[in-house]
C-alpha cells in the first residue's frame, strides 16, 4: 500500500472537527480516509469501538506505545491517553 500524506485537523473539544473531516469525506473528491485513534477514555453516547476510537484499557494504550505504535500520544486531564 503506498503511503499517502497525514493530514492532521486539530483544535478545541466542541469546535467541529469530526464535522469538518465526516463532510470532506462525504464528497468524496480527495482521496482521503480516517485514522482510527486510541483512547482509555470512556466511551460516549453512540461511539463504537474501533469506529469512533479503539477504546483501550491504559496497560494495552502503553502496550501499543512501548512498541511504537502511536505517531504521537498524550495525556489529557491527568486522566485519559490519547494516540
Amino acid at each position: 500500500m503506498a503511503l499517502a500524506p497525514l493530514i492532521v485537523v486539530s483544535g478545541p473539544s466542541g469546535v467541529g472537527k469530526t464535522a469538518v473531516v465526516d463532510e470532506l469525506l462525504k464528497r468524496r473528491t480527495l482521496p482521503l480516509r480516517r485514522a482510527i485513534t486510541a483512547t482509555t477514555r470512556p466511551r460516549r453516547g453512540d461511539e463504537e469501538d474501533g469506529l469512533s476510537y479503539h477504546f483501550w484499557d491504559r496497560v494495552r494504550f502503553e502496550q501499543e506505545r512501548a512498541a511504537g505504535g502511536m505517531l504521537e500520544w498524550a495525556e489529557v486531564f491527568k486522566t485519559d491517553l490519547y494516540g
